[in-house]
């Protein structure tokens, strides 16, 4: 028997998030760039039983004038 051949989607999104920042807490931009990063790949997964890949990439962090 020939296998079912199930076809894929792939979807892209472009998201930017902004959010209230302190440094004084000890992590870093970066350190909650991953942060997020980790939570919104989950999340993503956790949508549908039919997602079977989640691929982010950070492409820029902006402090927006904030030293």
């Amino acid at each position: 028997m020939d296998p079912v051949i199930v076809p894929e989607l792939t979807v892209s999104f472009a998201v930017d998030l902004e959010l209230k920042y302190d440094s004084y807490q000890g992590r870093t931009p970066s350190d909650i760039a991953i942060a997020l990063q980790d939570t919104l790949d989950d999340l993503l997964f956790e949508t549908s039983p039919n997602v079977v890949g989640v691929y982010t990439t950070i492409t820029a962090i902006d402090d927006n004038g904030n030293d």
